[in-house]
C-alpha cells in the first residue's frame, strides 16, 4: 500500500482489497475544498475511499486463491499424464514380448507341421500315452489363446490410456490458462489499487489514519484490560491453591495457564527470526521469494517452513484449515500466525500486540500493532 507518503501511513485493514470493476470514481479532492465541508462529509469521503480500496484488496485475495488452486490442479493433471504415459510404455513392452512368443510358436508349428488328432492317435503306443499327448497339445493351444487375449486386452488398455492422457492434457492447459488469467487480473488490480491510493487527498488519508489509530488504541486498551483481569484471576486462584508456592513455581504456573489446555507450544522463536530477516522486502502479489517479494500468506508459509519444516498452506484460508490449534489473539505466542479473513501475519509478542506482515501493494514487510486479526493459528 505504501507507494506514496500517504500510503505508508495506511495498514492493510485500513484498505482491505477491492474490485477493478468499480469504475473511475476519483478521490482526488483539493484540500481547500474541505474548508466548506462538514466533518460528516469529510468522514463520508474517507469511508468511500476505504470501502473502495477494501474491495480491491479482497479481489486480490480471491485472485491469489484461484491462482494457487489452478496451479495445484494443473500439476495434478500433469502427474496423471505421466502415469498414463508410463502405463502405455509398460503395455507396449508386454505386447512386444507376447508377439515375440506367439511368433516363435508359429515358426515352431510351421517347421514341425501341425499335429492332428490322427497324428496323436497313430503316434501313441498306448491309450495312456494318447491321453498324455492330447493334454499337452491342449495346454499349448490354451497358452496361445491366453497370450492372444492378453495382447488384445493390453492394446485396448493403451487406447483408454491415450484417451485419458488427452483429457488430462486439456485439463492441464485449461488450468494453466486459468492461473494466467488470475495473475493478469491481479496485476490489473494492483495497478488500479496503486492509482486509487495515490489519488487520495491528503486530508482524507489523514482522517482515515486517525480513525485507524483511535480504533487500534481502543482495541489495545480492551485487550490490556482483559489480560490484566485474567492475570489477576490467575494470581487469585494460585494463592488459594498454593499459599507456599515459590516465585519460580509461580512463574511456571502462569506460563502453563496462559497456554491453550492440552496444546504444546512449539519453540517458534526462529519463525519470528525468519520474519525479521525479511523486513523491508516489497509486497509482491503471489510472492514467496525471500529478499525479492512476498504477499501476506507467502511470508507466513515461508517463515514456518524454513523454521520448522512444516508446510502450513499457501493461502490464508488454507492456513486456517490446516492449523493444529486455533485460539484467540490474546492467546497468541511469538511465531503463531495471526489470521483474519483475507490477511495473515507473524505474531512477534505474546498476546499478538505486535506482529510482522506483508501489508499490501506498494508497502514492504514491516512491524505493525494495529488490532486487525481475529484468531491465532499454530502447528506442531
Amino acid at each position: 500500500m505504501a507507494m506514496a507518503e500517504i500510503t505508508r501511513k495506511l495498514t492493510r485493514r485500513a484498505f482491505l482489497g477491492g474490485a477493478a470493476a468499480f469504475g473511475a470514481v476519483s478521490f482526488m479532492m483539493p484540500t481547500a475544498a474541505f474548508a466548506d465541508r462538514t466533518s460528516a462529509e469529510v468522514q463520508a469521503e474517507a469511508d468511500a475511499a476505504r470501502a473502495k480500496l477494501a474491495e480491491m484488496e479482497s479481489k486480490l485475495d480471491d485472485a491469489s486463491n484461484r491462482y494457487f488452486a489452478a496451479l495445484e490442479e494443473r500439476d495434478a493433471a500433469l502427474a496423471s499424464m505421466e502415469e498414463c504415459q508410463t502405463r502405455i510404455e509398460e503395455n507396449n513392452q508386454r505386447i512386444s514380448q507376447l508377439q515375440d512368443d506367439l511368433s516363435g510358436r508359429a515358426r515352431d508349428m510351421y517347421r514341425d507341421g501341425q499335429l492332428t488328432f490322427f497324428d496323436i492317435l497313430v503316434g501313441s503306443a498306448s491309450f495312456g500315452e494318447f491321453i498324455k499327448n492330447w493334454d499337452m497339445l491342449q495346454r499349448i493351444n490354451d497358452q496361445d489363446a491366453a497370450m492372444i487375449a492378453e495382447t488384445k486386452s493390453l492394446r485396448a488398455d493403451n487406447e483408454a490410456q491415450k484417451e485419458e492422457y488427452e483429457q488430462q492434457a486439456e485439463i492441464a492447459q485449461a488450468k494453466a490458462d486459468e492461473a494466467e488469467e488470475a495473475k493478469e487480473e491481479a496485476e490489473a488490480l494492483v495497478a488500479q489499487y496503486t492509482a486509487e491510493v495515490e489519488s487520495l487527498d491528503a486530508e482524507v488519508a489523514e482522517l482515515v489514519e486517525e480513525e485507524r489509530r483511535r480504533a487500534a488504541e481502543e482495541q489495545a486498551r480492551k485487550e490490556a484490560e482483559e489480560r490484566a483481569r485474567q492475570e489477576e484471576e490467575e494470581r487469585r486462584q494460585q494463592q488459594q491453591q498454593q499459599t507456599t508456592e515459590t516465585p519460580s513455581n509461580s512463574n511456571n504456573s502462569n506460563n502453563s495457564n496462559s497456554s491453550n489446555p492440552g496444546t504444546s507450544i512449539p519453540a517458534q522463536g526462529s519463525v519470528v527470526d525468519y520474519a525479521v530477516s525479511q523486513l523491508g522486502v516489497p509486497y509482491v502479489w503471489a510472492g514467496s521469494t525471500p529478499g525479492v517479494g512476498f504477499d501476506c500468506s507467502g511470508l507466513t508459509s515461508w517463515c514456518w517452513q524454513q523454521a520448522t519444516g512444516i508446510w502450513i498452506g499457501r493461502t490464508d484460508s488454507a492456513q486456517y484449515g490446516s492449523a493444529h490449534w486455533v485460539g484467540s489473539v490474546s492467546q497468541a505466542q511469538p511465531g503463531d500466525v495471526l489470521w483474519t479473513s483475507g490477511h495473515v501475519g507473524i505474531c512477534a509478542e505474546s498476546g499478538g500486540g505486535t506482529y510482522i506482515h506483508a501489508p499490501a501493494p506498494g508497502q514492504s514487510v514491516c512491524y505493525s500493532s494495529w488490532a486487525q486479526f481475529s484468531a491465532a493459528l499454530r502447528w506442531g
